[in-house]
C-alpha cells in the first residue's frame, strides 16, 4: 500500500515562500543566505525529519504501552559548497519516561525503523543519531 502526498509552495515575495497543505501553511525563506525570512530549505528538511521522529516515537510508545511524558529532538546538518549538498546530519532525541534504559533503547530502535524520513534520508546522507534522557 502506498500513500501519496501533495504540498504546494509559492513565492510570497523576493524573500519568502509559503508551503500549503490541507488548510495549513508554513512560511519559508526563499532568498539564499537571508536569515530573517524564515526557515531555509536545510532547516525545513531538519524540521521535517524531527517531526517524523517525534511522530514515530509517539506511535511506537503508544503501541508498546511505554509511558512517554515528553520528547524533543535537536538536529544539525553540515553543508558542503561544491557540490552543494548536505554532507552529514545528526540528532539527539531527548526522552522523558520512567521506564528502563533498555526499554527506551528498544523504543528508539523501533522509531528509527518506522520513520519514513529517516529511512529515506539515511540512504542518501550519513545520519548519526542517539537518544538521551531529558
Amino acid at each position: 500500500m502506498s500513500q501519496a502526498y501533495r504540498v504546494e509552495v509559492r513565492r510570497l515575495d523576493a524573500d519568502r515562500a509559503v508551503a500549503e497543505v490541507r488548510g495549513f501553511s508554513l512560511i519559508l525563506g526563499a532568498r539564499r543566505a537571508h536569515m530573517e525570512a524564515g526557515f531555509n530549505p536545510v532547516e525545513t528538511l531538519l524540521a521535517a525529519l524531527g517531526s517524523c521522529l517525534l511522530t514515530g516515537i509517539q506511535f511506537v510508545a503508544e503501541s508498546s504501552k511505554v509511558p512517554l511524558e515528553g520528547a524533543r529532538v535537536v538536529l544539525e546538518a553540515a553543508r558542503e559548497d561544491k557540490p552543494p549538498r548536505i554532507a552529514h546530519m545528526g540528532f539527539v532525541l531527548y526522552l522523558e519516561s520512567s521506564v528502563s534504559d533498555d526499554r527506551l533503547e528498544r523504543l528508539y530502535e523501533l522509531t528509527l525503523k518506522n520513520s519514513t524520513l529517516y529511512q529515506t534520508l539515511k540512504t542518501a546522507i550519513p545520519i548519526t543519531g542517539r537518544w538521551e534522557r531529558a
